[in-house]
Parts: structure tokens; sequence; C-alpha cells
């Protein structure tokens, strides 16, 4: 069986997010990979892992900062726009965690080990489990994802770019060699956002077999 992985997989098998349960899932899933393809694309490994570990750094930066200076006001340096809401609670967090060590120094080297731990446990998981990387960012084909554009996230004003590259990449990998998608995005990348390629009068032509979704949360 050939596993297409969403990043959300990669980052819950490096402990990240506020769900153990999944954390957990993930970890269970990957034991039990077996002689099971696992594939991901090149938007995952060139495009959103970059920026998601360049978040973290900023994350890192302002705690240290603050650490530094309890004066410093947060979220105040040149690249903190970048920060998402999930990227703010989880500094606050993190933040709060570090004030049970009492040496400034101590605590920074704490949350430096933290960030660094989890680069490496991305970039292991990514050289010993990923068996293939399919579609290259210049090959996504942008009818698909921008047809998925129109679909995805309905009623909300910030349309997510990102999964409709990964999504775009999962359909265009499956017409090649059948696929199942894992996700544990259970709003947004659904069957009905992909039964709307058939609705569309050239891409149903081009991707008459769509791809399988499963939920890390019914394994």
């Amino acid at each position: 069986m050939r596993w297409f992985l969403d990043m959300c997989i990669i980052l819950y098998s490096a402990g990240e997010g506020d769900r153990p349960d999944l954390n957990k899932k993930t970890k269970k899933f990957i034991e039990e990979k077996g002689v099971n393809t696992f594939l991901t694309c090149y938007y995952i490994k060139e495009r959103d892992l970059p920026k998601y570990l360049e978040r973290q750094k900023i994350i890192l930066d302002e705690i240290i900062k603050k650490i530094n200076d309890d004066s410093y006001t947060l979220y105040n340096s040149q690249k903190s726009y970048k920060l998402t809401n999930r990227d703010k609670k989880k500094l606050i967090k993190l933040l709060l965690l570090s004030k049970t060590i009492n040496k400034a120094e101590d605590r920074i080297k704490s949350i430096m080990n933290l960030f660094s731990e989890l680069e490496r446990r991305i970039n292991s998981f990514l050289q010993n489990y990923i068996d293939e990387f399919v579609v290259p960012v210049g090959e996504i084909d942008q009818e698909l994802r921008s047809h998925l554009m129109s679909f995805i996230n309905i009623g909300k004003s910030n349309k997510n770019y990102s999964d409709t590259c990964i999504l775009a990449s999962a359909i265009q990998e499956n017409n090649n060699k059948q696929l199942i998608i894992i996700t544990a995005d259970k709003n947004d990348w659904n069957k009905e956002l992909l039964q709307e390629v058939y609705n569309h009068y050239n891409l149903k032509k081009k991707y008459p077999k769509l791809p399988d979704i499963n939920y890390l949360q019914d394994l």
C-alpha cells in the first residue's frame, strides 16, 4: 500500500502539536509501516517544512529575547509577523514552562535543545521513513490547484494555498500509481473537495481516478 503523508503526520511523528492522542496514533502508524510505502510531495519538503522550521526559529528568538529582557514586548521583531496564532500559543506555553528553570542561561539552553531536537526528529523521519518524494513543485498542475482553491475553506477569507498544492500533488501522483492520503485534517481535506475535480470539464478527463482519504483519528 502506498501512503501519501500530509505534513501534519510528519509533525506528529516529531512530537509536535497539542494532541498527545494523535502523536500516539502516528507512532503506531509508523511502527506498523512494514512493507508499505510512505511518500510525500516535494512541496512539503521544499516549501512547507522550511517555512515551518523558520517559524520555529522565530519562536526561539522571541523566547530568548524575553528571557534576556523581561521588558521586551513579544512579537516586536521584524520577522514575528510570520507567526500564526498556533505558533503564538506555542511560544507562550514554552515561555511559561521555561520559568520553572531558575537561571536564564539554563532556560535558554533548555529551549534551544528543544528546538534542535525538533528539527533533528523531522529530518530523521524524512531520511528514514519517506521512501519517495513525488511531483516536483514546478510540475504541480496549476489548473487543478486553482480549481481546488475555489472549493477549499468555503466561507473562510483565509484560503490555504499550501493545502491545494499538496492535494493537487496527491491527485497527480495517484493518476500515475494508486495511493491513499493519510491526514488528520477532517475539516478541509475531505472526499467532497476531491469530488469537485469531476465537476470540471478538463480535469475530470485528465484525472479519472481520485485517491482515497484516510484519517489518523480513525486508524
